[in-house]
């Protein structure tokens, strides 16, 4: 069997894939930001909320990446 030199949809798939990750990568780095700003405060009951949030938005990111990785790449 020999293989053409173009692939349908070759571009297309690499492309999702990239801008996926991508998407991933800047939500990543926003979290990494809010965490940064998290550190050097006084963490008391009075930042529980932000906290709380802040944790929720980082599940949110690996939930989010735990389903669309291996969609990725089985199909």
């Amino acid at each position: 069997m020999k293989l053409p030199i173009h692939i349908p949809s070759g571009h297309m798939w690499a492309s999702t894939y990239f801008l996926l990750t991508g998407f991933h990568a800047m939500h990543v780095l926003v979290g990494l930001i809010i965490f940064a700003v998290a550190m050097p405060l006084v963490l008391d009951h009075t930042r529980a909320n932000f906290l709380e949030n802040a944790g929720l938005y980082w599940h949110f990111v690996d939930i989010v990446w735990i389903f669309l990785f291996p969609l990725l790449y089985l199909f």
